[in-house]
């Protein structure tokens, strides 16, 4: 096997392989990406974790057809700083492949291509368009409540339905706080190929979230048996879906609460930062007290003080008491890009409802705490 391609090129097929592959495994093989060099001019690479794969076809002078593993890490470590070059990987015997580009030369010990694990076949995957910016919006306010608990396997992802005809809603939670994102996705508003729904992987999520910053074409998602199939120009990646029951998630999602606020996002969000620091370091809970056009924010910790700050606010209901933890609290109105919030509640045991003020497609739930 022998090729010549442009390091650019190169460069950005191994940085799209650097969160698939595993760093550290018992199958060393797993580390390593395959490059297949085939006659019409096109070298393909393909990373695999056995969960989540992804093969990119890269254009090239393919001198002899043929396949070698190479490290991910450290020939993309090599080959990112150099720019605007051409660069040559040769196969040579016992698996050890030549890197070379001007006088410059490397020579790396690979793996028989053989022992690496092929990707499923999706070829007869019914895809469908989707927005490449409304896919990234969905998963970037879903993906902070996904659980990372390993225990509770069926929230390791975010569940995707499709929701009314060219809708779809994206749903995550880890037990403590929910956020859910309706969005018209599909780019087609009939014959959509997505019978039920379905939950990704948070490592999915997050080479799907990738590709899509890095691009702006066109892209199509569908499902293959128990995997989720994405494509645009030139990549394909293949996921396994998390087996298991998400939760009824429609019974966590409070309806019409007694109080409802509106809060300036980025004021709020600076006080609950400072007010914080002076929190319990193992729950970072805090109180908000609502009185009379006044929130209060306060924290205790008994090893370095105690904070209190009030922002004035539109209320003139009875006095109520709240805990949150503020992390989730920071996460939600991270997530939110309005100006305005609304803060919906009911009474002290009721979870708090965070919305962009006058757009109710994306929710967040954060459930109280005892302080």
């Amino acid at each position: 096997m022998e090729f010549s391609i442009q390091t650019d090129e190169l460069s950005k097929g191994l940085y799209r392989a650097q969160g698939i592959v595993e760093k550290k495994t018992a199958m060393p093989i797993l580390s390593n990406v395959l490059f297949t060099a085939l006659d019409n001019g096109i070298v393909t690479i393909t990373a695999t974790d056995l969960e989540v794969g992804m093969i990119g076809e890269h254009p090239a002078k393919v001198s002899q057809e043929g396949s070698i593993t190479i490290s991910a890490r450290h020939l993309y470590d090599i080959i990112r700083s150099v720019k605007n070059k051409e660069v040559t990987i040769k196969k040579l015997e016992n698996n050890w492949a030549e890197i070379s580009w001007g006088s410059k030369e490397y020579r790396m010990l690979g793996m028989a291509a053989e022992e690496f694990q092929n990707l499923p076949d999706v070829s007869a995957a019914k895809l469908f368009g989707v927005d490449a910016k409304v896919l990234k919006n969905m998963i970037d306010k879903t993906i902070y409540a996904v659980s990372t608990d390993e225990t509770r396997y069926n929230l390791n992802g975010s569940f995707l339905e499709k929701s009314g005809e060219a809708g779809f809603r994206m749903v995550a939670t880890d037990g403590h706080r929910l956020s859910l994102i309706d969005a018209s996705l599909a780019k087609q508003s009939e014959d959509i190929p997505f019978p039920e729904g379905v939950i990704i992987p948070k490592k999915g999520l997050l080479e799907l979230k990738r590709l899509v910053e890095s691009e702006e074409d066109d892209c199509q998602i569908g499902l293959d048996a128990n995997n989720l199939v994405f494509k645009m120009k030139g990549v394909t990646v293949v996921m396994r879906l998390l087996d298991g029951q998400f939760p009824e998630y429609q019974q966590v999602v409070p309806e019409n609460q007694k109080i409802s606020l509106t809060l300036e996002r980025a004021p709020l969000i600076e006080s609950l930062r400072r007010v914080s620091i002076l929190s319990s370091d193992r729950t970072l809970g805090l109180k908000m007290s609502l009185q009379t056009n006044l929130l209060r924010l306060t924290a205790s910790n008994p090893d370095l003080g105690e904070a209190r700050e009030d922002i004035d606010v539109e209320y003139d209901g009875p006095e109520l008491t709240v805990g949150f933890n503020a992390r989730y609290l920071l996460d939600a109105l991270a997530a939110i890009e309005t100006d305005s919030v609304r803060l919906s509640l009911d009474d002290d045991l009721s979870p708090g409802v965070f919305r962009p003020l006058g757009d109710d497609s994306y929710t967040c739930v954060v459930m109280p705490m005892r302080i």
